[in-house]
């Protein structure tokens, strides 16, 4: 097993958490070998050449967020012959809540050496512009949810949000925050080969493999990550307080009782904006742009 440590997840407690599986490891008699990232890229490069040439599997334990898991996906070279798993580390941790990783560390483990369950889950892969595709598991969405992620990493509050326990609250904080300062693009949706969506006003779109993303908000109720479909959740421009409560309602599964408020699915989508996005995939926000493409991707592996 190939262990990839992120220190600096959950506010630099990613090496408390390391300590905490590597005993049950030793207990168990799992062979590992220990990687401590030092750098943003490192996972992807460190993956990339871990999985080259595989002889036999490689199984991956990332300890670290959401970013962490979406460098190392991105990093699979042999998707087939590659594992992945993870614990819970991180602010937001939405992959781990979106597939039941338990809360206890010392549980995840045991049960991952001793009664593992594998899952072959969708990856979804973006394209836009000159930028090269970047797969993503749990989501990637333009405008709103883009402006939030890049903002909570950012923040010097996410550091103090996270040391009181209560990490996912910087999203909530962050998310009113946006609502009032944000400035909305036209655009145009293609969904697959539908007719396209105008919208005079755009908010944000998202692809969800998942049903939470964003620190546990579930903007795509019932979202199966293993359909081979993506799960999309539009929202256009309304008025502030209907934003506002829109953001209360999501947390029930309610927001969708607004009409300007929209889901389908798809394999594939195509955004064009009268202004530059910020995107974010599985909550990284690595650049911004006009026309953005969405579709479904493939299969990886994931054993919790």
């Amino acid at each position: 097993m190939e262990i990839l440590v992120n220190p600096q997840a959950s506010s630099g407690n990613g090496l408390k958490i390391w300590n905490q599986v590597r005993p049950v490891l030793d207990e168990l008699g799992v062979q590992y070998n220990e990687h401590i990232l030092t750098a943003p890229g490192e996972a992807e490069y460190l993956t990339s050449t871990l999985t080259k040439e595989i002889d036999g599997e490689c199984h991956l334990l990332v300890i670290g967020g959401d970013g962490t898991i979406n460098e190392t996906l991105n990093g699979i070279r042999d998707l087939e012959k590659t594992k992945l798993s993870c614990v819970r580390s991180g602010s937001g941790n939405d992959f781990a809540l979106n597939m039941g990783v338990d809360r206890n560390i010392e549980r995840a483990v045991r049960h991952m050496v001793l009664t593992p369950e594998e899952y072959r889950l969708d990856f979804g892969e973006l394209t836009a512009e000159e930028y090269p595709p970047r797969r993503f598991a749990i989501s990637c969405g333009a405008g709103y949810d883009a402006d939030i992620c890049k903002e909570v990493s950012a923040t010097r509050f996410k550091r103090i949000f996270n040391r009181l326990g209560i990490g996912r609250l910087i999203y909530v904080f962050v998310g009113i925050k946006q609502i009032f300062t944000r400035t909305k693009s036209m655009g145009l949706l293609y969904l697959d080969d539908a007719r396209p969506v105008r919208i005079r006003k755009l908010f944000f779109v998202v692809g969800m493999n998942h049903e939470y993303e964003g620190g546990g908000v579930p903007f795509c109720p019932g979202a199966d990550p293993e359909d081979g479909m993506l799960d999309v959740c539009l929202v256009k421009d309304m008025p502030k307080w209907k934003l506002l409560l829109a953001v209360a309602m999501v947390y029930s599964r309610n927001h969708l009782r607004f009409k300007d408020i929209t889901c389908y699915r798809c394999r594939s989508m195509h955004l064009v904006t009268s202004k530059p996005q910020q995107i974010h995939l599985d909550g990284e926000t690595p650049y911004e742009a006009r026309h953005i493409r969405w579709k479904t991707g493939g299969k990886f592996r994931f054993v919790k």
